[in-house]
């Protein structure tokens, strides 16, 4: 690398040079790509007034749905709740007997009750054995 000294050297060169007559050409050159853009007439992007309405509407739409659909959905809820403490309480104060409940009960229903109580397959059938030779009414009724 060469050694300098700004002392006696002063001029430094950026290495950039700009083409013979460049600014004579550039007005000419800047008006001619503005004539060519102007001539091409680029199609106008319009926004329609219609699509803010419509968003509006759209937006008023949903809130009325969800103010009809929410109270309805909360009753809905509450009735069942309602249905379901209506049920136990009527199953509480009617005395059924054990006719009556093996009448409604299907298979799977009672292997889903042995399944939940923990009752192997061996312990159901000594359950089942000394129900038969005992008196169901004064088991129940303990």
């Amino acid at each position: 690398m060469k050694t300098f000294d700004l002392d006696n050297n002063y001029k430094i060169t950026s290495g950039f040079i700009t083409p013979d007559n460049y600014f004579e050409q550039f007005e000419a050159k800047i008006m001619h790509k503005i004539s060519a853009k102007q001539s091409e007439k680029s199609p106008v992007k319009v926004v329609s007034l219609f699509h803010r309405k419509q968003v509006w509407m759209s937006s008023i739409a949903a809130l009325f749905l969800l103010s009809i659909a929410l109270p309805v959905y909360f009753n809905s809820v509450n009735e069942s709740l309602l249905e379901t403490g209506a049920i136990e309480d009527y199953l509480a104060q009617q005395s059924f007997g054990t006719t009556e409940l093996t009448k409604h009960l299907t298979y799977d229903d009672i292997l889903e009750l042995e399944t939940s109580l923990g009752v192997s397959p061996s312990e159901s059938e000594e359950i089942e054995n000394y129900l038969n030779t005992e008196d169901l009414d004064y088991i129940l009724n303990q």
